[in-house]
């Protein structure tokens, strides 16, 4: 049999700058192991630093590097436009895995939309990326041969948006590599709870819709009731960074804030499992990692009613509104003064956690593939 070959564009993949959505394509890929078609071969067009970054995905895939690719956005998306087309203009099928979609060939192209957050809000966003996004989303989705959707919800966001016919829309969601069968308490947990006392957890760059000031609002509302709690803060430099330091600075939770940066995936397992609970304030996500992973660490989650989180978290959560630090405090506050309750989001999360699983995405993923190649 002959494989039909789809070249994966992976060029906007910054490893440590996109967030959330390094995390899923890296584990979709990941995830197509299991499921290993005999009839689709799949390239990946990326960056030197992602091929560092991920060996295992260079040694599972084709991988075609762009030396001394721009750093800068203009660079970058002059890359895709002449590059790209240069190098994959015999692909039967492309795969936009993360950014628009620009004439890189004929050749037909199926369209990865994370969120339309640049659309919902552009407020979080600059000028110019408004106006770039603006311009390049549309003729993205309109002529995509599929649009494939992490979440029911950002399927929804497109369709509002574009009215797209549902038939052209694939949801291709999350997963979890594995779910915990009890708590495990080992001496760097320990170490972890004596180091930051009671804390809670946010492994979020600090992008303006992750909301960090409204968790260290609430911090500063439970500080003097609770001495021994704390927030730990993972994830790389953001572009509130500075606004975020300045903030805590202002409350005088310098001492009381454990900014981390981005860490590797094993210290991160044990922040999660150490943790009192995941706290994430977010104000918009297509899907929403984070609470999934806390959920499959038997960590608690308080999250917010905001985009997909509702549908990440089911039942299995502690829920409070968007852009509200009183209901946030109100909520962590229960976290730190009700057991039970804590008992049951743990058990709650491992259970809804198990619904999630990388090999029916992988399987979604394929079945889109031939799909459109059809």
């Amino acid at each position: 049999m002959t494989s039909a070959v789809v070249g994966v564009n992976l060029l906007w993949l910054v490893p440590g700058v996109v967030g959330g959505s390094e995390e899923y394509t890296v584990r979709l890929l990941r995830s197509l192991d299991r499921v290993d078609p005999d009839d689709i071969e799949v390239k990946l067009y990326a960056q030197p630093a992602l091929a560092e970054a991920y060996p295992d995905l260079v040694a599972r895939f084709e991988t075609i590097t762009r030396p001394s690719l721009f750093a800068n956005k203009l660079g970058r998306v002059a890359a895709e436009a002449s590059w790209l087309r240069s190098v994959a203009g015999d692909d039967d099928l492309l795969h936009h895995a993360g950014s628009p979609a620009l004439p890189t060939s004929r050749r037909p192209y199926v369209f990865t939309v994370h969120d339309l957050q640049p659309l919902d809000h552009p407020e979080n966003f600059s000028r110019v990326k408004r106006t770039w996004l603006g311009r390049a989303l549309p003729p993205s989705i309109q002529n995509a041969e599929l649009v494939l959707c992490v979440s029911q919800f950002t399927a929804d966001t497109v369709q509002r948006h574009f009215d797209l016919s549902p038939d052209r829309i694939r949801i291709v969601p999350h997963g979890h590599e594995s779910v915990d069968a009890g708590i495990v308490d080992t001496e760097k947990d320990r170490q972890l709870r004596a180091d930051f006392g009671r804390y809670f957890l946010l492994p979020a760059i600090a992008y303006p819709h992750k909301r960090h000031v409204d968790l260290v609002d609430a911090l500063g509302k439970l500080a003097s009731e609770f001495s021994d709690v704390s927030l730990v803060l993972t994830g790389g430099p953001g572009p509130e960074s500075a606004r975020l330091d300045d903030h805590i600075d202002s409350l005088g939770l310098g001492d009381r804030v454990h900014r981390l940066g981005r860490l590797p995936e094993d210290e991160l397992d044990h922040l999660y499992r150490s943790a009192t609970a995941l706290a994430f304030p977010s104000m918009y996500e297509g899907f929403g990692n984070p609470p999934l992973e806390a959920m499959a660490r038997g960590c608690p989650v308080v999250a917010t009613t905001a985009g997909s989180i509702p549908e990440v978290v089911g039942d299995a959560a502690l829920m409070v509104p968007p852009c509200s630090p009183i209901d946030l405090a109100g909520a962590l506050r229960r976290i730190l003064s009700e057991p039970d309750l804590v008992e049951s989001l743990r058990a709650k999360g491992l259970d809804r956690a198990r619904v999630f699983d990388w090999y029916p995405a992988g399987v979604a993923l394929v079945d889109a593939y031939r799909d459109a190649l059809a």
